[in-house]
């Protein structure tokens, strides 16, 4: 589970992408091929990602009419929805391109028609993708120390793959930027727990979401992460 190529291009992607809710336009065909591909490659493990140009999205989206569907069966993970989502964020961001998760900013009527979704499947977010009005921001982010515990100095204590794995977690988005996750880091790896929050509805996907980001800065260390189920989230060693 969770299994994935990263590129290297995600990584710089990581610290360039912000939410972006008005375009100037929906990207070109040679953008759209490319992430149609890269949609192909992320559809296994109980996913299915698509994309789609056309109504589906709601009127605080402008300018774009592109968006890409994660249509999940049942039983899969929550998590694994934000996994393989933000890795066409971030694919999407490394292109040039602005994007943007919708828990709320769609309509699920059409877009489960234009899916043909099954009994057996459901859609929770889709992604607006197009190109941004303005350049992107750094948003703000729970403090390091606050998130795992622990100090910068402190994570290079444990070695150069951990530091990156949490500080590529620490700046991935979520709902209404609640961050719904405790970071654990130590010698035997890093772990993406469940953090209390009020808003929970999209907690495990924002959780998916911090895991790619971890294994993003893990891949830039050099090490490849696993991960396995573990008490209150998931573990990865690398």
């Amino acid at each position: 589970m969770f299994e994935m190529k990263i590129e290297k291009s995600w990584y710089e992607a990581m610290y360039k992408r912000s939410s972006v809710r008005r375009y100037t336009g929906a990207p070109d065909k040679e953008q759209l091929d490319r992430l149609g591909v890269l949609c192909r490659k992320l559809s296994w493990q109980g996913i299915t990602v698509r994309m789609f140009k056309g109504p589906g999205m709601k009127s605080g989206i402008k300018g774009t009419d592109v968006y890409a569907v994660i249509v999940a069966k049942r039983g899969t993970p929550m998590e694994m929805e934000g996994f393989m989502g933000e890795a066409l964020v971030l694919e999407a961001t490394a292109m040039g391109l602005g994007t943007c998760w919708l828990g709320a900013f769609f309509y699920p009527d059409i877009v489960s028609r234009n899916v043909n979704l099954q009994s057996d499947e459901a859609i929770h977010c889709v992604i607006a993708i197009g190109k941004a009005e303005l350049p992107p921001f750094a948003p703000k982010r729970m403090e390091l120390e606050k998130l795992c515990g622990m100090s910068e100095a402190q994570l290079s204590e444990l070695g150069a793959w951990q530091k990156e794995a949490v500080l590529a977690a620490r700046i991935a988005p979520s709902a209404v930027n609640f961050q719904p996750w405790k970071i654990v880091a130590d010698k035997a790896g890093v772990s993406v727990l469940e953090r209390p929050v009020l808003y929970k509805k999209y907690a495990p996907l924002d959780r998916g979401i911090c895991m790619l980001h971890a294994a993003v800065g893990a891949h830039h260390a050099g090490r490849e992460a696993v991960w396995k189920k573990v008490d209150g989230g998931y573990m990865m060693r690398a």
